[in-house]
């Protein structure tokens, strides 16, 4: 055997392992966790972002997120002072979270993403929210028990979704509803609260194109989640089914929502739209401290109840849909899908505030805890 072989196929194996051409140090920049747009009454951008400093020992964890805010004609322009504001190179491409003020959101997110979707290493899973009030306020937050605002943030909103009150979506999914025709879209909206040092998801932004046109409540974000047939792991709503109960706890019924059926129907007649969506759901009840459930004649009483406060929570939820004009169910996708026709004569912006949509929800009760 030639002995010289194996030395031979190392020399190859060093030409062929040689590093990226394009590798990027991290020592050489500062990698930017989360960013914040909010717009200045005379128009100008004012760019917010975060990111981690440590003690400088060798396995020193993250001990604090630094906040940098800078203002711009345009977000481009602002991600460019940004560079001169801090000291390593400007790098966003691991962002977690983009927040944008409300003021902002109102005219539009899609020109403060623009820079984002054209960058080759832009932060499209990035999530995205809207906030009352100012992001630079939101990304001021040094909670106590989180050091980096950006796992704040990461956290809040992941269990937020998990418990069933809110609905996430990355700066890629934002881009493509925003482009698309007939659908629009909907994002956690946070409020600060400053003197807990916290922050607290209210429900949901809600977006008619790229502009914040309205926002839902808890229970209505909910009912938008089932609505839409997007339910998480966990989902309850705590339902009022009583008024005469002298306790005040004993008038409400907290429900689990353990299965949904649904069925969106959309019809049309000489031009005219109409939609329905029937909806199925089976309920686990995990509070109801009013009646013993040990009879099948008090369980279907209580059923009718909750049946009939979930119907009045699905005209209200979608009331304010149409009144923000957002299609977040996409019944405009619908039209255009199987009544294309008349969906190119259609301006369904000022078609789908008027078009009249059904509710019919018909639940059963099939877990009501281990007692009676």
């Amino acid at each position: 055997m030639n002995s010289r072989l194996p030395l031979q196929w190392l020399i190859i194996f060093v030409f062929l392992l040689t590093g990226c051409w394009d590798q990027r140090l991290l020592k050489d920049h500062s990698l930017i966790l989360s960013g914040g747009y909010d717009k200045l009454t005379d128009g100008r951008i004012k760019h917010t972002v975060t990111y981690p400093i440590t003690t400088g020992q060798k396995e020193a964890f993250p001990e604090k997120s630094i906040v940098v805010s800078v203002i711009g004609q345009t977000a481009r322009d602002a991600n460019i002072r940004m560079d001169k504001r801090i000291a390593e190179k400007f790098d966003a491409s691991k962002s977690d979270i983009f927040i944008f003020g409300e003021e902002l959101a109102k005219g539009g997110i899609y020109s403060a993403l623009d820079t984002t979707y054209r960058t080759l290493r832009g932060p499209l899973n990035a999530r995205v929210a809207v906030v009352k009030g100012e992001a630079f306020d939101a990304l001021s937050l040094q909670p106590e028990d989180t050091p980096l605002i950006t796992d704040y943030y990461s956290e809040l909103l992941r269990s937020a979704e998990q418990g069933g009150i809110s609905r996430n979506h990355n700066v890629r999914a934002v881009g493509s509803l925003i482009l698309s025709e007939g659908k629009d879209f909907m994002v956690p909206y946070l409020k600060v609260m400053t003197e807990e040092n916290r922050a607290d998801v209210e429900g949901l932004a809600m977006f008619s194109d790229d502009k914040l046109t309205g926002k839902l409540g808890i229970k209505e974000s909910t009912m938008y989640i089932i609505l839409a047939d997007q339910k998480k792991k966990n989902l309850s709503l705590t339902i009022k089914v009583n008024n005469d109960k002298k306790n005040h706890d004993k008038n409400y019924v907290n429900v689990d929502i353990l299965k949904i059926k649904r069925k969106l129907e959309v019809n049309e007649n000489k031009g005219e739209i109409a939609a329905n969506i029937h909806l199925d759901v089976t309920l686990g009840i995990t509070e109801y401290a009013t009646d013993q459930l040990y009879e099948k004649k008090e369980i279907e009483k209580l059923n009718k109840k909750i049946q009939r406060e979930l119907n009045k929570l699905a005209a209200t939820t979608i009331n304010k849909m149409q009144g923000a004009n957002c299609d977040a169910l996409g019944i405009g996708e619908r039209v255009k899908a199987y009544h294309n026709q008349t969906w190119k004569v259609l301006d369904w912006e000022k078609v789908y505030p008027e078009i009249p949509i059904e509710i019919q929800f018909k639940s059963a009760i099939i877990n009501h805890g281990i007692t009676n």
